[in-house]
């Protein structure tokens, strides 16, 4: 179980399936690097949208990553949405989280996972914005929810280096699972995408450190 925060990072989501960081972990190793991500498509919301229907847009292609289906995207209205499709029920960090993001003006969020398509990749691809009052207050969630998965976790974990986007990069070793949680603040947007594969199989590193990178370029505005 990775938990993670902050949105959290490999914070599970409830879903049995996903890998918590915060009680235990499992992961494996990576087997390689696939194709370049393609690059982001840029649309700028209207002033009319509503903050939910910004975000949305600013999520990536659904085929961003390869080896993942589609997912569908769900709003996370409260710091308690985010937290509940993140942490495993009952995870003891989750409260102060939702403190964390309240204190830090939570406006809103989207989430989205995407599930295995096929037998390469990713078991789950769990990609998710959400809003803070400041740029600020998203650098300092972006330093919180890394901090709180290394303090939580004793699964082996290593840095990786997001480039331009200058977030925190985690690879975690659960054992059977391969775990990359990648976290970086684009204005006062937080972005968080986790990959979660089988031992023997691609988080697909090399394609979500570039796709943070185009997120980053497209969206770091004030």
């Amino acid at each position: 179980t990775v938990t993670g925060g902050a949105v959290v990072p490999l914070a599970g989501c409830g879903d049995d399936e996903t890998v918590i960081v915060t009680v235990t972990v499992r992961a494996s190793t990576l087997t390689g690097p696939g194709t370049t991500a393609p690059p982001v498509t840029v649309t700028t919301p209207t002033t009319t949208q509503s903050t939910e229907a910004a975000l949305e847009l600013r999520l990536p292609a659904p085929g961003s990553i390869p080896n993942v289906r589609p997912g569908s995207v769900r709003p996370l209205a409260t710091p308690q949405d985010l937290v509940s499709a993140l942490y495993s029920p009952g995870d003891p960090t989750a409260a102060n989280a939702v403190q964390r993001l309240t204190a830090a003006g939570y406006e809103q969020g989207v989430i989205r996972d995407q599930p295995a398509q096929g037998e390469e990749g990713p078991r789950l691809v769990r990609t998710y914005i959400f809003r803070l009052r400041d740029n600020a207050s998203a650098r300092a969630e972006v330093q919180a929810s890394a901090d709180e998965i290394r303090s939580t976790t004793t699964a082996p974990i290593r840095d990786v280096d997001l480039g331009e986007a200058a977030g925190q990069g985690l690879r975690i070793d659960a054992g059977n699972q391969d775990i990359l949680f990648v976290t970086f603040a684009a204005g006062r947007d937080v972005y968080g995408i986790q990959s979660f594969a089988p031992s023997g199989r691609s988080v697909q590193q090399a394609e979500i450190v570039e796709l943070s990178g185009n997120l980053y370029r497209a969206w770091n505005t004030p």
